[in-house]
């Protein structure tokens, strides 16, 4: 097994962790995305995860387990949906790709109604924690969604998930996934025909 440099940090209820020269496979949900009963099955999915080594297959399974759950529901369209509108998804692509300044790259994602996945690659010389990023991205993009749509409250559920591609096969895997969601959601017929996919 490959050692590698981990921090593990909390962000409300879910652990995250930061792996040294990592590469992460990230979701970020809608406020509205997911019913109560279905969030609270994923806090608890998540309480198992306190206190295991994040590269141990109890982990990954623990994580498989809890993705499966959440993207089960998010591909249903459960909530507003406001993703759906091309001008708000290009916010959000903007900001994506926004993430260079800081020498991150978002190298793939996807722009689903109620959510979106992306692989961020940190290159060289970037300095910024995940939490750092995730904040940017998810505080720029979700005050000029809110800007757009008017009234008040959290564009964006709280917590995220996140993990990081332990290896290419993984790497190509999550790709794979990502470019598919929204096939596998019955937005499109194939993946290149969804314009807020890359």
């Amino acid at each position: 097994m490959l050692l590698v440099r981990t921090t593990r940090f909390q962000r409300g209820k879910l652990p995250h962790w930061e792996v040294e020269g990592g590469r992460y496979f990230i979701t970020i949900r809608l406020a509205d995305s997911l019913p109560r009963e279905i969030v609270l099955r994923l806090q608890e999915i998540h309480r198992g995860l306190s206190g295991i080594e994040p590269q141990s297959p109890r982990s990954a399974a623990l994580q498989r387990q809890y993705f499966l759950a959440m993207e089960k529901y998010l591909d249903a369209g459960a909530g507003a949906c406001v993703l759906r509108d091309a001008h708000l998804a290009k916010i959000v692509i903007e900001e994506l790709i926004g993430l260079s300044e800081w020498l991150v790259e978002a190298v793939h994602f996807t722009i689903m109604p109620n959510h979106i996945h992306g692989l961020l690659v940190p290159q060289p010389g970037c300095s910024s924690t995940l939490a750092d990023i995730m904040k940017r991205l998810k505080g720029r993009s979700g005050h000029r969604i809110r800007e757009a749509l008017g009234g008040s409250g959290p564009v964006w559920q709280r917590e995220w998930f996140d993990r990081w591609m332990r290896d290419e096969f993984e790497w190509e895997k999550t790709v794979r996934y990502i470019q598919e969601n929204p096939v596998k959601a019955g937005l499109v017929a194939r993946w290149q025909d969804h314009p807020w996919t890359r």
